[in-house]
């Protein structure tokens, strides 16, 4: 008996929602993390960017995480009420990230050894991966703010793989966006945002898959 293929025309249609559907997701994706994007900048620009930047970073992540869990949500609704919520508490999660990276910032401009360039530059990619380390896991779990900075620390020390694949993503986006700078104000920092919230909630899901009792 010869094996018959699948018939042409039932099929055609099929593959043609298939196709439709996946430009429409990610049409829907690029949607999504330039509106992002544009609400950090805006946001960031409302707190006079000193007090804006860590309630915005909190807010966006948030917003990716429910987006990630496939939740559905107004986005700039969700956003604004985060960011207002969030304002006080973020900007003091944030504040020791900020203040470290601002001092390795200024010392990174007057550095002149090739060396000590080097181990500053290491040093911000560091406190920069603790900080989203820190921020994704106050949208994801209950925790007083010095217990989040704690176990950032302590997460990112015990699986080294999780600070560097974040600062990994955030160099390649850097260097995107180097190469293309008309993307930084419309895409490059809702694409980093989302994609380092992805890959934190990833971290964490295999952590407490292995946690005792998790089964």
């Amino acid at each position: 008996m010869t094996t018959l293929d699948t018939p042409r025309g039932p099929a055609a249609p099929e593959r043609d929602g298939s196709r439709t559907e996946r430009w429409y997701g990610r049409l829907d994706a690029v949607t999504y993390v330039g509106a992002l994007n544009l609400l950090v900048v805006a946001f960031t620009l409302a707190g006079g960017i000193v007090l804006g930047w860590a309630p915005a970073l909190a807010a966006a992540a948030a917003c990716s995480r429910t987006r990630l869990r496939g939740d559905t949500q107004q986005l700039l609704r969700a956003f604004a009420s985060r960011w207002r919520r969030q304002f006080v508490h973020a900007n003091l999660l944030a504040a020791p990230s900020g203040l470290v990276l601002a001092v390795l910032g200024w010392n990174l401009a007057a550095a002149e050894a090739r060396w000590l360039q080097v181990a500053l530059v290491a040093a911000v990619a560091l406190c920069l991966a603790h900080l989203l380390l820190a921020v994704t896991m106050d949208a994801h779990y209950e925790l007083r703010r010095g217990r989040c900075l704690r176990l950032a620390w302590e997460f990112g020390l015990r699986f080294p793989g999780a600070p560097l694949l974040l600062i990994a993503t955030t160099a390649l986006i850097g260097a995107i966006t180097a190469f293309v700078p008309g993307l930084a104000p419309v895409l490059s920092v809702g694409v980093w945002i989302h994609l380092c919230t992805a890959l934190c909630l990833s971290f964490f899901a295999a952590n407490d898959r292995n946690l005792p009792g998790a089964a």
